[in-house]
């Protein structure tokens, strides 16, 4: 036996000295590697991979760059999986039902779509307990949540959200010294850009999803000339075939497209150059957000135009669409890395984090948050929100009335079948109205199936 004593002194010596030098670990449920935690975490590197799926044209290059400091510090690599828009849902869509989706991903939340979109207690995890939730505006809590409980992460603007971004210097220039604010004008004012050998407006099609935005995003209009409109619509008492206002503004979108107003591309144009065209005054307006002029401004220095924005003057709108949704995360609830996901989610909420990300985003001008960050309204969006009545501030179509945002792809289809003379603007009514009862009775909406 004591032969032995020796070895056995010298294998716990060893296996003292290697603890005491900080070996690595292997975790049991996980297999990651840790390390010592990096300066300014108290989180352990792991050598572990999120992915993160999402929509063309919903995260930027500041989301990318803060994916790439949190892994610096964390070891928790970001794996983004960029999908074009009019793929998206229905691709999504397959990823929750097979069991296989990815870690993180976005939905263009909708308080009425959510438990039809995704699901969220058989697919999300529950962040209800989370200290960020905190961080985003109350009045957004609704679309990210079900149930009481919350499951999604929005940090999105609350800029005046698209509206016409127009080049104001070009108006003057043309002799166009108001914005329009009724349809006949705004026909007036295109008559006369377009004689000049420029796209009154940009628009594009291709894209699947930017064309639909004059019909939706006016909704206050349809429902200030309707009162209680949204409320007869979620509760089937009315359709959209019947409202007469909604079909005129398919219609005058119609004639803007026959006139030429929206240049000879408009069917394939996918927008990725809207700056550009804006810049170059190759076109003259076309449908955005505040954070647009910013964009043009910093991609095109030599640019000496200034821009401005107005209503959309379809149906002589003149309300301010308001919208508390927009493109949130949610994380899979089977994923293998929940407490991963939700430092991730802790480290882009932080104030240092959110700063990061509105000045290093120039499609954005601020962010719609609670933490104390410096943000960059435009005078130009201060002035046109000060310039509405609060009264005017009606929320948009898609966010008010069920079953609306969850088909927004396949009305698209129809509005461009409509702009190829394949479709009347009834028809794309009474095919949004069919998909709503299929959708409202797959649901078991009482409204529909009493």
């Amino acid at each position: 036996m004591k032969r032995w004593l020796p070895l056995v002194m010298a294998v716990l010596l060893l296996v003292g000295l290697l603890s005491a030098c900080g070996g690595s670990q292997t975790s049991s449920n996980t297999g990651e590697t840790s390390s010592q935690p990096s300066q300014g975490t108290t989180e352990t590197k792991k050598n572990v991979t999120l992915s993160q799926m999402v929509s063309q044209g919903w995260t930027t290059d500041a989301d990318e760059a803060l994916s790439k400091k949190f892994t610096e510090e964390t070891g928790i690599a970001i794996d983004w999986q960029v999908t074009p828009a009019d793929q998206y849902h229905d691709l999504l869509k397959t990823k929750l039902n097979a069991g296989e989706a990815p870690d993180i991903f976005w939905i263009q939340t909708n308080p009425f779509a959510i438990k039809t979109e995704i699901d969220p207690e058989k697919n999300c995890i529950d962040f209800s307990n989370e200290s960020w939730v905190k961080v985003m505006n109350p009045a957004r809590l609704p679309a990210v949540s079900y149930n009481n409980k919350v499951y999604g992460l929005m940090l999105w603007s609350n800029s005046p959200e698209y509206v016409f971004v127009y080049n104001k210097t070009l108006f003057g220039e043309l002799g166009i010294t108001k914005t329009p604010t009724t349809y006949a004008e705004f026909k007036n004012d295109c008559a006369t850009i377009k004689a000049k050998g420029i796209t009154p407006i940009y628009e594009y099609v291709a894209a699947g999803w930017h064309h639909v935005l004059p019909f939706a995003q006016i909704g206050g209009r349809y429902e200030e000339l309707h009162p209680g409109l949204y409320d007869q619509l979620n509760n089937n008492k009315i359709k959209y075939a019947d409202v007469p206002e909604m079909e005129l503004a398919l219609k005058q979108m119609k004639e803007c497209a026959d006139l030429g107003y929206y240049g000879d591309d408009y069917m394939s144009n996918t927008g990725e150059d809207a700056q550009q065209r804006m810049a170059t005054r190759k076109a003259a307006m076309f449908l955005g957000n505040p954070g647009d002029i910013k964009q043009i401004k910093s991609d095109y220095p030599d640019c000496k135009d200034e821009f401005g924005l107005f209503l959309i003057p379809y149906v002589d709108n003149d309300t301010f669409p308001f919208n508390p949704n927009g493109p949130a995360r949610f994380a899979y609830k089977n994923s293998k890395y929940v407490d991963e996901i939700k430092q991730y989610f802790s480290y882009i909420t932080t104030k240092e984090s959110l700063q990061y990300k509105l000045d290093n985003t120039p499609s954005i001008t601020n962010l719609d948050v609670t933490v104390d960050i410096e943000q960059h309204w435009l005078p130009q969006e201060q002035e046109l929100m000060n310039s509405i009545p609060k009264d005017k501030y009606i929320t948009v179509l898609q966010s008010a009335v069920k079953y609306t945002n969850e088909q927004w792809m396949e009305i698209g289809k129809d509005i461009a079948a409509m702009y190829m003379d394949t479709m009347t603007p009834k028809q794309v009514l009474q095919n949004i109205d069919e998909r709503r009862a299929e959708m409202a009775k797959a649901q078991s909406d009482p409204a529909w199936t009493k």
